[in-house]
């Protein structure tokens, strides 16, 4: 949670420097959609929008040309197609509309049908996809429905890790079915989707099939949100396609392999993002394209099966495992037929464009030198892939890593940036040197092997222009306690302390020799007071009116965390009210659903030493715990504050460091209204703030959809 957390405020304060040259000035919302991938590509956004004034009836959008695009408004939520170039950032413009008439395209939707320009989808009365035509290739992908299969899964031993060849060849017990509860949920110009809703030996299915316009359009995609409860048994999506071969082709991601029919000793395999079944003609094939899942099997020459959830049986031993997988899952995989081979198709980029979407971040408008598009990178061969593009660690140059996604020789590929190369070198994985780069005409050329990774640092001339730099101005503050120990000496300070002996003090703290004297966020400088000398450190909010420095600012961000639990804090600036949620200073920041488990007097009695919990709550997991009967599940949460700062550990109130008890300082920003001088803090005293730093900002830019996943659940 912590590293998703983390990446997502560097890839908003990436994405805030590009934005800042770019473009933005337009009538509407102005969108910048970013594509990771290095391709050139078109595929459907989704945008949650506020508007100024009530959410209109509909919305028109226009790419970064001026052409209107197709879109569909739904809820806050606008879907539209885009297109973006390689690595790159393109300028979509969201305009407010009356019910204006919808682009004309073949997007269509029933109950028992889908289609677009690229395939046409039947559903059979069981919901079901039946039929899956392909226009371009002119055949039918299917030999029979698409079904998802629960089998049997009781494996011999090692419950967690193994199958059993004996129960993976039976027959499925039992099929989903339902009776399903079919309805259109889109049926836009953007994409149109079909929900169906079914429930089978206790578990409960919600699967939503979708067909996008445009480029995006030449993959289905298949959403499933699944709430699992059934026992001894796997959950496989069933794909019985039209083509045969005895051989399927699975990607490693660097590389492939092909493998032939089940077999005792091979049947349930590994793949990362795609599978593949071409036609022994070679004609035609299809491609099952995955976001999360890696396990499947291939029981015959015309069936891929993807495992999706599995919850074994334990008459291999292994109680708790019997339950493993109970719960809630969301899942994403999909399907892109091709002429002759995947390689001629293309559809291996279909896998990789379902796993990374494009983002969209909303802007503020400002006038730009790069246009209403930018490319960070071009590569003149579409069969190399870039998988990283970074700065280096310990020069400032910039790490390019390519790899070969044919298996075949690849000569003369060139890598170009927006600015000249002026040197490149190969280095290795660890950023070792390798050799010298080649550079033409301030590109880089280079040759690869069939697969064969290489990496590469690079420096790059001065730009013609630069980004805007963000000015920033620390904030002097009055401290007035001590928040950070050193190790075994408690006396220091105490984050958690609370006034009067109130609250749930405990004498813990931030570990001093940890903390740092200046902390780094998005481009934005905390400064921090000393933590190793026993001093105060941190400001307790109790109402008091901060100055500002003097200086033309759009934000002031608050270096924070909150004792003894998350505190929702009202915060003024100038006239204005900021409601925000200071969140706990240690503890979880974001954790799955976990089993609650019963616990008998037996089993709290076979944990040698361990203090006897109150009946019915979860022993702690070691090796020496037996498992009672699972009782239900904790809800999982993910807590949304950026944090700036993280330690793994805290100060116990004896001076001992306490080993994976989190720390954190979490980083908030308040957009300053015009004029405001001040900062009012709210009146708690559990929320201690460490530096306070303005700023202004010559881009300002949110995402407009999650980064990562939320656990926000209907």
């Amino acid at each position: 949670m912590i590293a998703l957390n983390q990446f997502a405020g560097v890839l908003t304060s990436a994405a805030a420097a590009v934005s800042s040259t770019l473009d933005t000035n337009t009538k509407g919302n102005a969108i910048v959609v970013y594509n990771p991938l290095n391709i050139e590509r078109e595929e459907i956004v989704e945008a949650n929008i506020s508007f100024p004034d009530a959410a209109p009836k509909a919305v028109l959008v226009f790419g970064p040309d001026g052409r209107e695009v197709p879109a569909q408004f739904d809820n806050g939520k606008v879907i539209f197609l885009a297109r973006a170039p390689a690595v790159g950032f393109a300028v979509y413009d969201i305009r407010p509309a009356d019910g204006a008439p919808p682009m004309l395209t073949r997007m269509k939707a029933t109950q028992s049908s889908l289609e677009n320009d690229r395939y046409q989808i039947k559903l059979d009365e069981h919901g079901d996809v039946s039929s899956i035509f392909d226009k371009k290739v002119k055949r039918e992908l299917l030999s029979a429905p698409i079904r998802l299969a629960i089998s049997t899964d009781n494996p011999r031993q090692w419950p967690a890790w193994n199958m059993d060849f004996e129960d993976e060849q039976k027959r499925p017990r039992a099929f989903v079915s339902g009776p399903a509860k079919i309805r259109v949920t889109e049926n836009g110009p953007a994409r149109v989707a079909v929900e169906v809703r079914r429930e089978t030996e206790d578990s409960t299915f919600v699967q939503t099939i979708s067909l996008s316009a445009g480029d995006g359009g030449n993959r289905v995609e298949f959403r499933n949100v699944i709430d699992w409860k059934t026992k001894e048994a796997n959950l496989k999506a069933t794909f019985p396609l039209a083509a045969a071969n005895k051989l399927a082709t699975y990607n490693w991601d660097i590389g492939t392999v092909q493998r032939p029919n089940a077999e005792e000793r091979q049947f349930e395999v590994a793949s990362h993002q795609w599978i593949d079944l071409t036609d022994n003609s070679g004609a035609y094939g299809a491609t099952v394209l995955t976001d999360c899942k890696n396990g499947s099997d291939k029981p015959d020459d015309k069936t891929l099966r993807l495992t999706l959830v599995r919850t074994p049986g334990t008459r291999g031993g292994y109680a708790d495992q019997g339950t493993q997988d109970i719960g809630r899952h969301e899942i994403l995989f999909g399907l892109a037929g091709h002429e002759k081979g995947w390689r001629e198709g293309g559809t291996d980029w279909q896998a990789y464009r379902l796993n990374q979407p494009l983002i969209a971040f909303a802007s503020s408008k400002h006038p730009g030198t790069s246009g209403k598009s930018f490319s960070l990178l071009k590569i003149n061969n579409d069969r190399v892939r870039v998988l990283a593009l970074k700065k280096a660690e310990l020069t400032n140059e910039l790490i390019v890593r390519v790899v070969e996604m044919d298996g075949k020789p690849a000569a003369n590929v060139r890598l170009a940036f927006p600015a000249r190369i002026l040197a490149a070198r190969e280095v290795n994985g660890q950023e070792q040197p390798v050799g010298p780069g080649a550079i033409e005409s301030g590109a880089l050329v280079t040759s690869l092997a069939g697969y064969q990774p290489r990496t590469f640092a690079v420096k790059l001339a001065a730009p013609n222009a630069k980004a805007p730099l963000t000015q920033s101005q620390l904030v002097m503050l009055e401290y007035e306690l001590s928040v950070a120990s050193r190790r075994n000496r408690p006396a220091d300070g105490s984050f958690d302390w609370a006034p009067n002996n109130q609250g749930a003090s405990q004498g813990k703290a931030l570990p001093a020799e940890m903390l740092p004297r200046e902390i780094s966020f998005a481009g934005i400088r905390f400064k921090l007071a000393p933590a190793d000398l026993g001093k105060a450190n941190a400001v307790v909010a109790h109402g008091q009116t901060i100055t500002l420095p003097p200086g033309k600012y759009n934000r002031v961000y608050l270096l924070a965390a909150a004792a003894n639990g998350d505190q929702k804090a009202a915060f003024r600036a100038g006239e204005k009210s900021f409601d925000l949620t200071i969140q706990d200073w240690t503890g979880f920041i974001g954790q799955w659903d976990d089993r609650i488990w019963k616990v008998t007097e037996e089993q709290i009695a076979q944990r040698p030493g361990a203090p006897a919990p109150p009946a019915g709550s979860s022993p702690p997991r070691t090796r020496a715990n037996i498992y009672g009967e699972m009782l239900g599940l904790r809800p999982g949460f993910i807590k949304r504050a950026d944090v700036a700062w993280f330690a793994s550990h805290r100060n116990a109130a004896d001076g001992s460091a306490e080993a994976y008890a989190y720390s954190y300082l979490f980083a908030y920003v308040i957009d300053l209204p015009a004029g405001a001088r001040t900062l009012v803090l709210p009146e708690n005293d559990r929320i201690r703030i460490l530096a306070i730093t303005v700023a202004d900002e010559p881009a300002v830019i949110r995402p407009a959809q999650p980064l990562y996943d939320t656990l926000e659940r209907n």
